[in-house]
Order: structure tokens, then sequence, then C-alpha cells
């Protein structure tokens, strides 16, 4: 039983940090594209960089959910529901922080770090069935 519980936890923490890792490093690429589109076309006025902006919004908002249930069903766990609700969650609370650009790379692997911790800490819980009296 406490090593079934470790391994969960193990496998929680692995796939929230290579979530959290992937989806940052997406939305990292996809704002620098933003702003070479911007700075190749500066006279396009508002429309520069609008779609690479978009897809580094929708990659940020769509990729961890993806990919903590994705990772998850890989690694052959199931009842993850906690994990990709509230993973998500706190993924778009965590952007707000992330996104502003005014941290420093430490700061940013700390944040993802906690990420992962909560993550693991979420795969030890499992919604139960109500009982029937």
């Amino acid at each position: 039983m406490l090593s079934s519980r470790m391994g969960r936890w193990t496998k929680g923490i692995v796939v929230s940090a290579a979530a959290a890792h992937a989806t940052y490093w997406v939305w990292e690429s996809a704002e620098r594209w933003e702003s070479e589109a911007r700075r190749a076309n500066p006279d396009a006025g508002v429309g520069a960089g609008f779609i690479e902006g978009a897809l580094a919004t929708l990659a940020w908002l769509t990729l961890v959910p993806v990919l903590l249930w994705a990772g998850m069903r890989m690694l052959r766990e199931r009842d993850n529901q906690l994990l990709v609700c509230m993973g998500s969650a706190t993924w778009i609370i965590l952007g707000t922080q992330l996104t502003e650009g005014g941290i420093s790379r430490m700061e940013t692997e700390l944040f993802l770090l906690a990420f992962a911790l909560l993550g693991g800490f979420l795969t030890l819980l499992r919604p139960t069935a109500p009982t029937e009296r």
C-alpha cells in the first residue's frame, strides 16, 4: 500500500514537472516568435504577431491539462481527475506570475518545482464513490 502510494506520488511529480516544463518551453518559444513577427513588420499595426500571440496563449491554457492526463495514462494511473482539474487551475494562476516576464530564471524554476510537488500531492488524493446506506 505504501509503496503504491509512493509510486503514484513519484509519477505525479515526474508528469507534473514534465508537463510544466514542456508547456513553459512551448509558450516561451511562441512568445519569442510573436516578438520576432512584430519586429519584422512594425508597420503592420495591431495584427503583427497576433496569430503567434494567440498560439502562445492557447498553448499556455491547454497543454498542461492534456499533458497531465496523457502522462498519467501512459504510466497506467487512473482516477486523475483531481490532478488534471486542480493542476490546470493552479497552472492558470501560476501563469499570471510567469508570463509577466519580470522574474528570473531561478524564480521560474522554483515556481515549476512547486507545481511539480503540488502535482505529486494531488495524485495521492483519489476520488471515492459514495457508499450506500
